[in-house]
């Protein structure tokens, strides 16, 4: 192979010295020696797309997440380069190596059948093991496959989904040439298996020039690459379909290299010195559990170790995954679920009969989520409160169902109860405002059993029904009441009621119309807030007579109203983030701001400066705000003084102006989540660096959207995905 001139490409201790694939637009291989002399296959974009922060963070979070794939046909990651470098790469240990397109051109002619159904056989079990987690490869095509003595290696693990965010169009994607790209996910959307089956057919055409033309040397067994490359995703077959097919018609022995490619390889290696002969040690698949019970085998094969030297001829093993990874395989794919960046394991639901420590995978990779639970009648409007830090409670369209948050087992379910309005009323129990005839009630989040119904509040009982639960603490519920036996209109009022004694405490008028009562307000929007000796109503209704946005403090011992106080700063339909706070501050999103005043005053106390307005998900922890303006950029902010920590801007900019989908701190404060329009980033609260990106899945017409981070147990993260729900290990 013509060796090109010296690159000056900067792939921090790597000593790069030829360019494995000059041809290739994008993205390019190299040839590297590494720090320790070794050498190995670097994979980067060219400085256009280098120099494009939004592509930069995409690469460098999808090389990442790489590492997730080993075993057979996958070339192994030994390094990535740091978020922060200014040309991100990915390091592969595998030498000497060809990309395919080099090594057609080495042989001058399409390859022989038999070499190509082997080199088949080894991507295609490379890819149902990816299945299997979760996985989608995203990057398949004649350029990222590696060629070398062992046979066919996948590189360039998740290139379409680093070529744009979803739903925007990906004309051209970096190091994939047009053929490899799946119809489908041109227009913009997400990676799903059939894509990576559509683009393994199109590497093996191109290289045997057989396909559904007919135009070329080679058969197309049983006429598999024809169905793999239908336009419709659905009338592709199954990893595990393919592979059979190519098992049967790859020789196994007999389809060596030709001896061009040999000597093309061959001549790499000689070109460097010879690697160091104690091979790296084998990785366990990172984030995966490993079950101590004796006949466990849901263990996913280690990393295959890197040769030391390269042999004389090929060496195909005759192995096929196991029947259980394609059973898994099959039913994800009868499923249909969508799986994204990050191993988001759409179809697995891992449930250990106890809690066991999870691994932490280094820095960059997203965590493998522990368990998934399906809520396909899920209520859209559904509340997901956390009890005792172990029980989670959702509602769906036949009632309300209890789900252990370490294992992801459902412990109960309900459907006596309407979709419900759901309060944590302290002791393990939840209040539920939804029963048959209008009633509320108190049960055990831990076995969902009932332990009473209150129905004086009830349509069925009385002309004052509960409309809305406002806040629980200590025993006691305070919800709203719209009383419509009155002659001169609705009234309203907030109750205090004694969950222990089961009676009402007090009663506060309210001016009718001051609370908009037909859904729940959303946590850190303007709403009701509970301090420490006072309850805020306020003034969300469409008939409020007030201009300005409007808190009436109420005592929560006996309902008297302590103040009333109008911010002028705030409109009355204001949808920015409000907190109100014990030490008499409130902060509040203001027109280009984010603004601390005195909450019973209104006197400004300081003005953060941002852009659009903030957005109403946010996080505190010991004085400190995290929240994000309209351009999704991140603040860190000291609340006590409104001194900006830090701030860490979007680095996609396809996504300004679209909303952030939540901003939540793990239950251990150590890990910022925050949701945006296609992904889920992991930053670090002390100085906002990006530690991991995730892009989640959904399931059928939800499968674009991505889900948000809603609340965090000891060791766990709850992704609430619309249809599902999932959790990952964090800290």
């Amino acid at each position: 192979m013509e060796t090109s001139r010296q690159p000056t490409l900067d792939v921090g201790e790597y000593r790069v010295v030829e360019c494995l694939d000059p041809g290739s637009s994008g993205v390019n291989r190299w040839l590297a020696v590494g720090p320790d002399g070794a050498p190995s296959v670097v994979m980067a974009p060219d400085k256009t797309w280098a120099d494009d922060p939004g592509y930069r963070l995409r690469f460098w979070s999808e090389a990442n997440n790489s590492r997730r794939l080993t075993g057979r046909g996958t070339a192994p990651v030994r390094q990535v380069s740091s978020a922060r470098a200014s040309v991100p790469w990915v390091a592969y240990d595998c030498f000497p190596a060809l990309p395919l397109t080099a090594a057609l051109a080495a042989h001058g002619d399409p390859l022989p059948a038999p070499v190509v159904w082997n080199f088949g056989v080894l991507l295609a079990e490379a890819v149902l093991r990816a299945h299997t987690q979760g996985l989608v490869h995203a990057g398949i095509s004649p350029q990222s496959v590696l060629v070398t003595h062992q046979g066919a290696l996948l590189t360039g693990y998740g290139l379409v989904r680093a070529a744009a965010v979803e739903g925007t169009e990906r004309p051209v994607v970096p190091g994939v040439d047009e053929p490899s790209l799946p119809p489908e996910q041109r227009p913009g959307t997400r990676p799903q298996p059939p894509g990576d089956i559509y683009a393994l057919a199109s590497v093996l055409t191109f290289a045997t020039q057989a396909g559904p033309s007919g135009n070329g040397t080679s058969p197309d067994p049983d006429g598999v690459l024809a169905r793999c490359l239908a336009a419709d995703p659905a009338q592709r077959p199954r990893a595990e379909e393919l592979l059979q097919v190519l098992r049967g018609a790859a020789p196994g022995s007999g389809g060596e290299h030709p001896p061009r490619v040999v000597a093309a390889l061959d001549a790499q290696a000689s070109r460097l010195p010879a690697p160091p002969t104690s091979a790296p040690p084998a990785q366990a698949p990172v984030g995966e559990r490993v079950v101590g019970r004796a006949g466990d085998q849901d263990a996913t094969e280690t990393a295959a170790a890197a040769p030391s030297r390269p042999s004389s001829g090929p060496r195909f093993s005759a192995s096929t995954p196991s029947r259980r990874a394609l059973l898994v395989t099959a039913a994800s794919a009868t499923a249909g679920l969508a799986v994204g960046t990050g191993g988001v394991a759409a179809w697995r639901r891992f449930a250990p009969e106890r809690r066991e420590r999870v691994p932490r995978p280094p820095r960059g990779v997203a965590p493998a989520p522990l368990w998934r639970f399906p809520l396909p009648e899920r209520d859209p409007t559904g509340q997901l409160p956390l009890l005792s830090g172990r029980t989670l409670i959702t509602s769906h369209k036949k009632g309300i169902l209890g789900i252990d948050v370490h294992r992801g087992k459902k412990l109960w379910s309900r459907d006596d109860v309407l979709t419900s309005r759901l309060l944590d009323a302290g002791g393990g129990n939840i209040v539920v405002a939804g029963g048959p005839d209008g009633e509320f009630l108190l049960l055990s989040a831990r076995t969902g059993r009932i332990k009473w119904r209150e129905k004086k509040y009830s349509a069925v009982e009385s002309s004052n029904q509960m409309s809305l639960l406002l806040a629980g603490a200590d025993e006691v519920v305070w919800f709203l009441t719209e009383d419509y036996g009155a002659d001169d209109g609705v009234k309203m009022a907030v109750v205090a009621y004694s969950l222990r004694k089961r009676k009402k405490l007090w009663h506060a008028p309210l001016p009718s119309d001051y609370v908009e009562t037909a859904t729940q307000p959303a946590e850190g929007a303007a709403g009701p807030a509970l301090l420490r000796s006072e309850l805020l109503i306020a003034n969300t209704g469409f008939g409020a007579a007030e201009e300005y946005f409007t808190y009436i403090a109420l005592d929560r011992r006996s309902g008297r109203r302590k103040w009333k106080r109008e911010y002028q700063d705030l409109g009355i339909e204001t949808a920015d983030l409000v907190i109100p706070r014990e030490d008499n501050t409130l902060i509040a999103g203001i027109v280009n701001g984010l603004r601390s005043m005195s909450l019973t005053s209104g006197k400004e106390r300081w003005t953060v400066p941002v852009e659009g307005g903030v957005d109403d998900s946010s996080a505190v922890r010991n004085g400190v705000l995290y929240a994000a303006d309209r351009k999704l950029t991140t603040y860190a902010v000291d609340i006590r003084t409104g001194k900006v920590k830090w701030k860490r801007p979007r680095e996609n900019p396809e996504v300004e102006g679209r909303a952030l989908g939540g901003m939540t701190l793990t239950a251990s404060g150590r890990t910022l989540l925050r949701t945006g329009p296609a992904e889920i980033d992991a930053l670090d609260p002390q100085d906002g660096s990006l530690r991991w990106r995730l892009a989640t899945a959904g399931t059928r017409e939800l499968s674009g959207l991505p889900g948000n981070a809603v609340v965090s147990a000891e060791g766990v993260a709850i992704i609430d995905n619309h249809d599902s729900i999932y959790a990952l290990p964090v800290d």
